[in-house]
């Protein structure tokens, strides 16, 4: 397993401090990534440095919204309008398929980010009342992975596996915040 610490001491890749533009100095070379050199976040770069080195790993995925147009989650916006959402990841380990979302502690509870991950539970359940040969023989997760979580568990010597299981959210795990999110106190 790769030792996995905060991006400034051991992984060597520079913290950002403007978010709006990334460096091709932030780019990760992988093994088992579908998509190599892509330009990550800090964070990012560290998720995806784990996930390649993990043998458990099938396969992964940096999800680019130019080019994985399958990948878009339409969810409502804090103001109402729709919006696309394209997730950080797809991480396939046996016979599951976690969508991955990485978010910086100060932005998991962000009203936005509440938004897409319904959207993106509800997508998921959808992909899984297919045949399974329609959803890659698989079951599909939804995973918000703060970084506290990835770092904690990381440095304990998680493995992706364990971190992703951790981390993954659905309906059930989230009905005590999901009705007062949407204004409904009923039990679904």
């Amino acid at each position: 397993m790769l030792p996995v610490s905060h991006p400034e001491s051991a992984l060597d890749i520079p913290v950002l401090t403007h978010t709006a533009a990334l460096r091709r100095s932030l780019g990760v070379t992988g093994n088992l990534c579908i998509r190599i050199a892509l330009s990550f976040f800090p964070f990012q770069g560290c998720a995806s440095l784990l996930i390649d080195a993990d043998s458990k790993v099938n396969a992964f995925m940096k999800i680019n919204e130019h080019y994985h147009d399958f990948a878009n989650v339409i969810y409502i916006r804090e103001d109402g309008l729709l919006a696309p959402y394209f997730p950080d990841f797809l991480v396939k380990i046996d016979g599951k398929i976690y969508i991955v979302e990485t978010k910086a502690e100060k932005d998991v509870n962000a009203e936005n980010v509440k938004r897409k991950r319904l959207a993106a539970i509800d997508w998921v359940d959808k992909i899984n009342e297919l045949q399974p040969d329609d959803r890659m023989n698989c079951n599909w997760s939804y995973v918000l992975l703060g970084e506290d979580t990835f770092y904690g568990m990381s440095e304990k010597g998680g493995s992706t596996e364990e971190i992703l299981e951790y981390a993954k959210l659905t309906r059930s795990k989230v009905r005590e915040n999901l009705g007062r999110f949407v204004g409904i106190e009923e039990e679904y």
